[in-house]
């Protein structure tokens, strides 16, 4: 009789403390939720969608309930990375903490080519379309303007429905050798304009070599616009 109320008494407290371990599991869920909704709310504002999955939460951890409010925070932003962990911290008198592993899915429309593109082709807005991509994991390398893609020249062919990526394009020559352009040579308090001949190719931001019309002389300057060349004073 004394063993059969023994094993009673041990099975109450056994499934007592399960019950009570269960709940604070199912708090510490509930916390971790909003937290990820509060994030998922602030960056939608910035026009991402995102998706999260939380990693199951061990049941045999024996958590003590926290009477202060559970503090959570992010090992590393979710933008830099999808897999993640959370830092869950109870400060109370006899505190822990537990590490939660997250996978956290951020989306936004990415350019692709809406046909083959070839080799050499410039781009126009026909040739591109857009589709959602997680943008939060390293091979990420997109454009989410198609501002930046028209105008430029694909360095090889690419596919129908590719994401388009910079490593795929360059930038197209403004100047080509034998151009007559502007040469400004400027300073903050002088500019001058002069007539030259281009003696390479160019593009926006390159240097490149023009001889001056007037004195003969080969300088360089930087391209800024079709025509035109920089020399700094």
């Amino acid at each position: 009789m004394k063993i059969s109320r023994l094993i009673l008494s041990v099975l109450i407290l056994f499934f007592a403390n399960h019950c009570f371990s269960a709940s604070i599991h199912k708090d510490l869920q509930t916390e971790v939720i909003k937290f990820l909704d509060i994030y998922k709310s602030e960056i939608a504002e910035k026009g991402y969608r995102s998706e999260y999955k939380i990693g199951k939460i061990d049941p045999r951890l024996g958590l003590k309930t926290c009477s202060s409010a559970i503090k959570l925070s992010f090992n590393r932003k979710p933008m830099e990375q999808s897999k993640l962990t959370i830092l869950a911290q109870c400060t109370d008198i006899k505190p822990w903490k537990l590490y939660l592993n997250i996978q956290y899915d951020i989306y936004d429309r990415v350019v692709t080519a809406a046909e083959t593109i070839p080799r050499g082709a410039i781009i126009t807005n026909s040739m591109l379309d857009k589709k959602d991509q997680i943008i939060n994991e390293g091979r990420h390398n997109g454009f989410s303007s198609t501002n930046k893609v028209i105008g430029m020249i694909a360095k090889r062919t690419i596919r129908n429905s590719m994401v388009i990526s910079a490593s795929q394009l360059k930038a197209p020559s403004l100047i080509k050798r034998g151009d007559s352009v502007i040469i400004t040579a400027a300073n903050s308090a002088i500019s001058v304009s002069m007539n030259g001949t281009a003696l390479m190719d160019g593009m926006l931001g390159q240097q490149i070599s023009i001889r001056n019309a007037q004195s003969k002389r080969t300088i360089k300057g930087q391209v800024t616009d079709r025509g035109h060349v920089l020399v700094a004073l």
